[in-house]
């Protein structure tokens, strides 16, 4: 069984594509004159090489202790004892689980990480 649903193309394409831009803004900030110029490029640039650093590990991996979802911004594990079910619809896996409050939520899954919402929102759009 598969243990992690990522995918190395377009995580190794976003690695290239966010390396090559904060090389360019490290570069353009280095040339300015003006020193507010360079911190604002530079705190722009920062954003750009963590987010190089963090697009290899975007992906959707089953732990021992449950789903961990990466995305961008923040991870997200949902513990296997959480989960009511998992959907299969035509487009993309859907996790329905119980948060800590008792609400239950939705994890929209992709190959590059996930998306949250209320279950309600779900089961009208007829996933």
């Amino acid at each position: 069984m598969k243990s992690a649903w990522r995918s190395w193309f377009w995580n190794i394409v976003l690695v290239l594509c966010m390396t090559v831009l904060a090389a360019t803004l490290t570069i353009s900030a280095l040339t300015q004159k003006n020193s507010l110029a360079v911190v604002g490029i530079l705190l722009f640039s920062a954003c750009f090489w963590a987010g190089a650093l963090r697009a290899p590990m975007l992906g959707v991996f089953a732990k021992p202790r449950g789903v961990v979802v990466r995305e961008f911004l923040r991870t997200t594990t949902v513990g296997w004892d959480e989960i009511d079910r998992i959907e299969m619809p035509a487009t993309t896996p859907v996790i329905l689980w119980r948060q800590s409050n008792g609400a239950e939520a939705t994890l929209v899954l992709s190959a590059l990480g996930g998306s949250r919402s209320p279950a309600a929102a779900v089961r009208r759009s007829g996933r």
